[in-house]
C-alpha cells in the first residue's frame, strides 16, 4: 500500500523538447541545428530531449504534443546586427495573422505552432532566435553567428535549467 501511495504522490516529471530547426546547407539558416548539436554535448536529464528538426514540417507536431514545455531554436531576419540573440515566448506572436516569423527555410513555424494550437497541443513554449549574416550555399556558420553560438547555447541550457526546478 506504501509503493501505491509514493507512486501517487511522485511529482510528475516535466517533458521538456529543444527543437532546433534549419537548413545545415545554407549556412546561417542552419543555426538551430548547430545549436542542438552544441547542447547534444551537456548532459541533460532524461525527460529532456534535444531534437534536429532540420527542416521538417508537420511531424514536427509530434515533439510539441509530447512536451510539458517547448524551446524551439531557429534562424530569425529582423534589422538587427549578424549574430543578435532574441528570445519571445510564442504567447507574443499572433499566430492567426499574417504576421509570421521570418523563419527562412520549409518550416513555415507560424502554421505548425497554429496547428499546435488549434489541436490543443501547444505547449508553453519559447523562441530562440538568431540573426543570420550569410545565408548562402555552405556547411559552416558565419564568424558573427558561430561566435554567438556558445552564448545561444548557454541561455538555452538556463532555460532548461529553470523550468526543470
Amino acid at each position: 500500500m506504501g509503493e501505491l501511495k509514493n507512486k501517487r504522490t511522485r511529482k510528475k516529471e516535466k517533458k521538456i523538447v529543444v527543437l532546433g530547426v534549419g537548413n545545415l546547407l545554407l549556412r546561417d539558416e542552419g543555426v538551430g541545428i548547430h545549436a542542438v548539436k552544441e547542447l547534444e554535448k551537456e548532459c541533460f536529464p532524461a525527460q529532456v530531449r534535444i531534437v534536429d528538426g532540420g527542416t521538417g514540417g508537420i511531424d514536427l507536431l509530434f515533439w510539441l504534443e509530447e512536451a510539458d514545455y517547448a524551446i524551439i531554436i531557429d534562424c530569425v531576419r529582423t534589422k538587427s546586427p549578424p549574430g543578435t540573440i532574441f528570445r519571445f515566448p510564442v504567447t507574443e506572436l499572433d499566430l492567426g495573422t499574417d504576421k509570421q516569423i521570418a523563419s527562412l527555410h520549409e518550416v513555415n513555424l507560424n502554421k505548425l505552432l497554429l496547428l499546435a494550437k488549434k489541436l490543443g497541443k501547444l505547449p508553453p513554449t519559447v523562441i530562440y532566435g538568431i540573426q543570420p549574416a550569410e545565408i548562402s550555399w555552405g556547411l559552416e556558420l558565419s564568424p558573427l553567428v558561430k561566435q554567438s553560438l556558445p552564448r545561444l547555447a548557454y541561455l538555452i541550457s538556463q532555460e532548461i535549467e529553470k523550468r526543470l526546478n
